[in-house]
């Protein structure tokens, strides 16, 4: 089952190409779509909460409660193009883009990384989105799973100083109208920490 900077440039892999024939824009070859997603920037957040194009991944926060971990969000925001654009006919709804489902691997900066043991372990997740052509759309997905914060690596960062770098490969796979598949992939730099945020007093009664 497939399953979503300093600035960084996101790079973008788009697996969908069409020669198109004739004036009709449905027309196509073989399995290719007439549409393609380009991934325009994938953003995280720092810390503190503010919107960057990388990301600050608290490998264990404080509550009223105690000490917990959730998972980290980042956002994908999404240009749906046509691979060839027609100037009289133009898009139409066929062209627009259902995202299905997304895959996220882990890498660290000079090498691949060993899942489970340096770098977290994969995973896929569903994600149904409409991306309509020509229009933008910001997409939020998980990125960084509650779980991988509770295994190596990242759980050996809690209670330290270290900051692991990471970069984040996001697959993103989906069809436009009349089921023709298309993906795209974009990176994300995450740094793991245990950022150690104040600790949250219980409010008195």
């Amino acid at each position: 089952m497939k399953k979503i900077t300093p600035t960084l440039k996101v790079l973008v892999v788009a697996a969908a190409f069409l020669v198109l024939s004739g004036c009709n824009n449905l027309s196509r070859q073989a399995d290719a779509s007439s549409s393609l997603i380009i991934i325009e920037s994938i953003t995280g957040m720092t810390a503190e909460g503010d919107v960057v194009a990388f990301l600050q991944s608290d490998v264990q926060r404080n509550g009223t409660s105690g000490t917990y971990v959730t998972a980290d969000v980042a956002t994908a925001n999404i240009m749906i193009r046509l691979v060839n654009p027609d100037p009289i006919s133009g898009s139409s709804q066929f062209n627009d883009i259902v995202l299905t489902n997304y895959r996220v691997t882990f890498e660290l900066p000079t090498s691949p990384g060993t899942p489970g043991v340096d770098v977290p372990l994969p995973f896929e997740a569903f994600a149904t989105v409409l991306c309509e052509v020509d229009k933008s759309t910001a997409v939020p997905f998980v990125v960084v799973l509650e779980a991988a914060k509770q295994a190596a690596p990242l759980v050996g960062l809690v209670g330290t100083t270290s900051v692991i770098e990471i970069k984040a490969k996001i697959e993103i796979f989906g069809h436009d109208m009349i089921d023709k598949p298309v993906q795209a992939t974009g990176h994300l730099t995450i740094y793991f920490g245990d950022y150690r945020e104040p600790e949250v007093s219980a409010p008195k009664r």
